[in-house]
């Protein structure tokens, strides 16, 4: 199984986003699971494009977008 997980790159002037430090907290195989972990800009539409991108080229079985 292919789980995808997804965090925000930081907003304007912060250096981290508390949602993609939580992503790349979690390990690369939970309970079998392969988890693919990736950050989403911070721009309006481009986040909801790179996912639909990225389901496109891994094929997950599940989506988490986190943030």
């Amino acid at each position: 199984m292919k789980i995808l997980v997804t965090g925000f790159a930081p907003f304007e002037n912060e250096k981290m986003n508390p949602s993609y430090e939580a992503v790349k907290a979690l390990r690369d195989n939970i309970c079998g699971a392969e988890i693919i972990k990736k950050r989403l800009p911070v721009v309006f539409r481009e986040a909801g494009k790179q996912v639909q991108q990225l389901i496109r080229e891994l094929e997950p079985d599940r989506v988490l977008v986190v943030g």
